[in-house]
């Protein structure tokens, strides 16, 4: 069986990265790469790493390219800092890595929302990337939501990661303003554009998809909160795409543009 060594990126998440550490000392090799936490996390992660290493943020993709230029085994598994591995899924990977089918692996995820399981409205589809051979993959440069390349056939894992997404209400907003603003620059600079009618109807039509196409509604408070907020997100993010295209008019009309849009 080859070795794997085990990747977390991490920045400020003492109240989960214990547990996601502990999770991961079954790997031969842990490697940690933090975006200069300062709340403790850093300190924490030093005990478990056998690389400890602080690198500028600019994208989840690149701290895990980084992470994986660094590993000095065969195969990398990788996981985020609100994630844990339970042992069932470990015990998974080795033995798949006994005899491997595949250059790469996803996994499912079970996702916690407000301290809860989520079980409908799409996050029990939602999956990552998991398992893979460093010298043969890496993510491409985009801002968010970043694809494993080459694209090529590859093995889901049976059992699921535990993802603790959002602690509070407040973190949602704030986790989802961060990915509109990144999200919105990566259609501006695709050349998509925003309007109106898109702002309306995808965030329409992501309610209707989340809480009742997928039965969202049956998580409860928890689905409505959920689809309400996801909702918001698109919103937010066709938005900014509106305001990326029309930034130009934008600054022109504001006070301080030689004289135009000052109080008179």
């Amino acid at each position: 069986m080859e070795k794997v060594s085990g990747v977390v990126v991490c920045y400020n998440n003492m109240p989960y990265i214990k547990n996601c550490l502990e999770s991961m000392t079954w790997v031969d090799e842990l490697i940690v790469v933090d975006s200069f936490s300062d709340d403790g996390t850093a300190e924490l992660a030093r005990r478990y790493a056998d690389q400890f290493i602080e690198h500028e943020y600019i994208s989840d993709g690149n701290q895990k390219n980084f992470a994986f230029s660094r590993a000095t085994h065969p195969w990398v598994v990788v996981i985020d800092s609100d994630e844990i591995m339970p042992p069932e899924l470990s015990r998974e990977v080795r033995e798949t890595l006994g005899n491997p089918r595949y250059g790469f692996y996803q996994v499912y995820r079970r996702g916690m929302f407000l301290g809860k399981e989520m079980k409908h409205g799409g996050w029990n589809r939602d999956k990552n990337y998991f398992l893979l051979r460093p010298d043969k993959y890496r993510f491409n440069d985009d801002e968010v939501h970043q694809l494993l390349i080459p694209e090529d056939d590859f093995g889901i894992m049976e059992n699921r990661l535990i993802h603790y997404t959002h602690r509070s209400i407040d973190e949602f907003v704030k986790k989802s303003n961060s990915y509109a603003t990144r999200s919105a620059a990566k259609y501006h600079r695709r050349g998509k554009k925003g309007s109106p009618s898109k702002i309306f109807f995808h965030s329409f039509y992501n309610f209707l998809k989340v809480y009742c196409f997928r039965l969202g509604l049956l998580d409860g408070t928890r689905g409505l909160i959920s689809a309400s907020l996801s909702s918001a997100y698109v919103a937010e993010k066709y938005a900014k795409l509106w305001e990326l295209d029309n930034r130009e008019e934008i600054e022109r009309l504001l006070p301080g543009r030689d004289g135009e849009g000052e109080d008179r």
